[in-house]
């Protein structure tokens, strides 16, 4: 009886499936992330933007003008909804390490200070003559830095400080009437100072202290700790005594707007943190210069602010200084980098040569 012969059985094709399932889950993952990235960017717009407009609204519509109770408020409000993301475990606690209590300190007592002298200011000022000043904080940081620490920067840098001096002085000459006080230039460039100083002699420090911390943590304690110099400010400057006179202090609507301003001060260093997350830093730099071109141009319309030929220059022109200074900065950021990564090659090569080389045996 002859015997069957029975083909080999074909190899089966594998399956396509789970090929094309990891290739739409990248995808999926892709597109959400650069969904957060657009909505990071847009957020933190919305929020810087909203919050400049909104505090000198409270000020000027809502009739609450002062300034420093608006920043204890901030603090306040902001720390009350901070608390439900530690209890909830949103965020996790943690409190300042006992070795740089006194940095922390510092740097509470110059963020107070900077924060409560622009609100003052911002008050008296227009809120495009406000915007303007502030951006000559680059002028500030690098005087300081040439000055006191002998710190040497690129030539083009210098250049850029010549249009963010400019245009800031022909805002200046061309705001007019209770869009420009003598008292809130002086609060302005007293803010602008601390701000500098911040940043010129704390800005390693201020780093080194959220990254311990987390962003949450380091929010609340900051907060928390300014309020005993915000408290005895609003004392001494009478404020304390002066709203007990606030016509609206019965509204409800006004109550709730004021808590809306304070809750965004929170908001903004969250959403900052959103975009150096999902953002590139190019990224955050373009949001930084379109955030000041719409608070400004926003607040011509909004508050009806006498836009002269001169302010409107000056603002160009700070504007311009702004984005040449942020883009030479963005750009000796990326050189550094490079060079710390050619570097690290370099030190790595002859280690990974070696480890490349056969032993012969004998």
């Amino acid at each position: 009886i002859g015997q069957r012969s029975h083909a080999p059985p074909l190899p089966r094709k594998p399956s396509a499936m789970p090929k094309q399932n990891g290739e739409n889950n990248s995808l999926v993952g892709q597109m959400a992330e650069n969904s957060m990235a657009i909505f990071s960017v847009v957020f933190l717009i919305t929020i810087a933007a909203g919050k400049t407009i909104l505090t000198k609204a409270a000020f000027k519509q809502v009739s609450f003008a002062y300034p420093v109770i608006l920043s204890g408020m901030s603090c306040i409000v902001t720390d009350l909804c901070i608390l439900p993301l530690w209890g909830t475990g949103i965020a996790s606690f943690s409190i300042p390490k006992k070795d740089k209590l006194m940095s922390f300190g510092v740097v509470t007592i110059m963020t107070a200070l900077g924060m409560a002298l622009q609100n003052l200011a911002l008050n008296l000022l227009s809120v495009a003559l406000q915007q303007a000043l502030r951006a000559t904080l680059p002028v500030f940081v690098v005087i300081f830095e040439r000055i006191v620490l002998g710190k040497k920067h690129n030539g083009w840098i210098y250049v850029a400080l010549i249009p963010l001096t400019a245009g800031p002085m022909l805002c200046v000459s061309g705001s007019r009437g209770g869009d420009i006080t003598t008292l809130g230039l002086i609060y302005m460039s007293l803010g602008v100072l601390m701000s500098a100083l911040k940043v010129v002699y704390l800005e390693k420090i201020v780093r080194s202290v959220r990254k311990d911390m987390g962003m949450v943590s380091f929010l609340f304690w900051l907060d928390l700790f300014m309020m005993p110099i915000l408290a005895p400010w609003a004392v001494a400057n009478g404020e304390v005594f002066d709203v007990t006179n606030w016509g609206q202090k019965g509204s409800a609507i006004a109550w709730g707007f004021l808590i809306m301003v304070s809750i965004m001060g929170g908001l903004r260093a969250y959403s900052i943190n959103l975009v150096v997350k999902y953002a590139s830093a190019l990224t955050k730099t373009a949001a930084d210069i379109f955030t000041q071109a719409l608070t400004i141009y926003c607040s011509l319309v909004i508050f009806h602010t006498t836009a002269t030929p001169l302010l409107h220059a000056g603002i160009a022109v700070t504007i311009a200084g702004f984005a040449f200074y942020t883009a030479i900065k963005y750009n000796e950021k990326q050189k550094k980098k490079a060079s710390a990564k050619a570097q690290k090659t370099i030190e790595e090569e002859p280690f990974l040569k070696n480890n490349g080389k056969r032993v012969e045996s004998v």
